[in-house]
């Protein structure tokens, strides 16, 4: 993926997952819950300070270390190994607008806001569901794909 395109999706992600909180921080207080879309979806404002699913409730500067982490590794990956690939790169994007989607969350608020709520599953965000679709999209191509003899990381080394 071109890295016009990579980062194009990246800010795309990152504006619709904050202008999306921005818009439930406004209009709904921590705790409600309003359906959306019937018995199937509900907007439910939750503030979460943990992790994915709210594990491991800690202090916002560990998800915040932890963040900048996934973030410098995430360029690094892309920038020096699967440029040319769609689907990784595609997923590395989608991962990286997720993460800088949570890290202004927690920066700004000490916790990620959560709204999406299906009631059968824990309440996420735009920045959840582009990391979720990005884990989706790298394991459709590592389970898939078949590696050539030439991409072989064996093969291509020189022997001394």
């Amino acid at each position: 993926m071109n890295p016009i395109l990579f980062y194009l999706l990246t800010i795309v992600i990152v504006i619709c997952d904050q202008v999306s909180k921005w818009a439930v921080l406004r209009s709904i207080p921590v705790g409600v819950s309003e359906p959306l879309l019937g018995k199937w979806l509900y907007l439910t404002h939750i503030q979460n300070s943990g992790g994915a699913f709210s594990v491991m409730q800690a202090k916002p500067y560990v998800f915040i270390t932890i963040a900048f982490l996934a973030i410098g590794a995430l360029l690094y990956v892309y920038h020096r190994f699967q440029r040319s690939n769609l689907l990784v790169s595609a997923g590395l994007s989608l991962a990286l607008g997720g993460a800088i989607g949570n890290l202004i969350d927690r920066i700004l608020y000490g916790s990620v806001i959560d709204f999406f709520d299906i009631r059968i599953w824990p309440i996420f965000n735009i920045a959840d569901s582009a990391i979720t679709m990005a884990i989706i999209l790298m394991s459709t191509y590592f389970i898939f794909h078949k590696e050539s003899p030439s991409e072989s990381p064996a093969h291509n080394q020189s022997s001394l």
